[in-house]
């Protein structure tokens, strides 16, 4: 009887055991729960589940308990899970693949997710590096069926310890020798994959980087523009006092407004370029010195890891040349059409001019067309229908003598093909 009354009840806890666990496995996955934020999981087929529930499970008390000391050889590290007041899990070697930066993936020593979750509210941090974090980023916020809402913060934080993670996959980083600090804030949406960042930079200084092309005189500057088959306008270097009244004006005014007293970035750009409002957001927005970096160092592509050389380049340069000095290379190097190379070439294609001679309207259309010089070669000028509207809200910050007298935009005749 004794026997009998023993294999019941093992057979009742057994039956219980395994619709408690095809209960938990239903509430995970769910698959009439067309709008929930789900995840794919490693194993049964990449199953996908909801996170919401498989967070609540994995940071509940029975939940860490079950997963401590776990360990797990996935695709993008070594994955092993502790139970430590919440859930902790460390990744060794992770890669993350992030084409925006750079086209092989980003190794990472050790990276260190800790979060607790109580009820729907989750807080945590995220380390990266070893024994010694590199940086560390604390988060709180709250998980719903849909979504994620963060925000979060990095406390001020050595710019080297920031770049190292990205010296492997670029010889600029690695080479430059870069103090100051950085502190940031921030909100992360997800799965919509927004983001909003507010960085705030402390004394940035870079040296160690090669720039004797832009400082050593002659200059020395291979237009990779340049094509003496498609226009006759050979690129011409001319001094700062060469250069007219008009242009220097309308090119800071077009394209950099804070010229004369940012250190070579903007924050208030740095903050637009941080944030993510759309997953196609380009990669845009850059100081007349980093741009200029751009021109002489580095390759243009639109990356992130372009974006951060160029930084470093414009930091360097502002502390080793005079803003004239930038401005005179700037105004030599910049791209003004196909094959148009630099203010010389640009005057004497489109009006038949010195750079010295230009009128006010004149700099200010030419200056406007710097953000896409290709087009406005192709619509405006070939076609001789000039867009003046940007020319005239450039004219429209010149000095007084300028609008008072701003003359006419007097475009070159087309030659015809061949």
């Amino acid at each position: 009887m004794l026997l009998l009354w023993f294999k019941r009840l093992l057979l009742t806890l057994l039956a219980v055991t395994v619709l408690t666990l095809l209960a938990l496995a239903g509430w995970i996955w769910q698959p009439y729960d067309k709008q929930a934020w789900r995840v794919r999981l490693p194993v049964a087929g990449g199953v996908q589940v909801r996170v919401l529930p498989l967070l609540m499970l994995a940071t509940s008390a029975p939940g860490r308990w079950l997963l401590d000391r776990r360990a797990f050889n996935l695709h993008h590290g070594d994955i092993q899970l502790y139970d430590e007041d919440g859930l902790r899990a460390r990744c060794r070697d992770c890669w993350i693949e992030a084409k925006s930066i750079s086209d092989q993936p980003i190794v990472i020593p050790m990276v260190e997710l800790w979060l607790q979750m109580d009820q729907q509210h989750i807080h945590g941090y995220l380390a990266v590096g070893e024994t010694q974090p590199l940086f560390k980023i604390d988060f709180t916020g709250k998980v719903s069926m849909r979504n994620l809402k963060l925000t979060w913060q990095l406390p001020q934080t050595p710019l080297q310890a920031l770049l190292k993670p990205l010296q492997s996959h670029s010889a600029v980083i690695r080479q430059a020798v870069v103090t100051g600090s950085l502190n940031a804030s921030g909100t992360l949406r997800w799965p919509k994959q927004e983001w909003s960042a507010q960085p705030h930079l402390n004394t940035m200084a870079v040296s160690g980087l090669n720039i004797s092309a832009a400082t050593t005189l002659p200059i020395q500057y291979d237009c990779p523009l340049l094509d003496e088959h498609k226009h006759p306008e050979n690129m011409q270097w001319v001094a700062y006092d060469k250069l007219g009244r008009w242009l220097p004006v309308a090119a800071i005014i077009a394209e950099d407004a804070e010229f004369k007293h940012h250190p070579g970035y903007v924050i208030a750009q740095m903050q637009h370029l941080l944030g993510k409002e759309s997953a196609d957001k380009q990669v845009g927005g850059s100081t007349i010195t980093q741009q200029l970096a751009k021109y002489m160092f580095t390759n243009g592509e639109r990356t992130w890891k372009r974006k951060i050389e160029e930084l470093l380049y414009a930091v360097q340069l502002e502390s080793a040349l005079t803003k004239t000095d930038i401005l005179e290379l700037y105004l030599n190097t910049v791209d003004l059409g196909p094959s148009l190379c630099g203010a010389h070439a640009a005057a004497r294609y489109y009006f038949d001019l010195t750079p010295d001679k230009l009128n006010p309207i004149q700099a200010a259309w030419l200056a406007g067309i710097i953000s896409n010089p290709h087009r406005a070669w192709k619509k405006q000028y070939i076609q001789q229908q000039p867009d003046l509207k940007r020319a005239q809200d450039i004219l429209h910050f010149m000095p007084r003598s300028a609008r008072k007298e701003p003359g006419n935009l007097n475009f070159r005749p087309v030659k015809a093909a061949g």
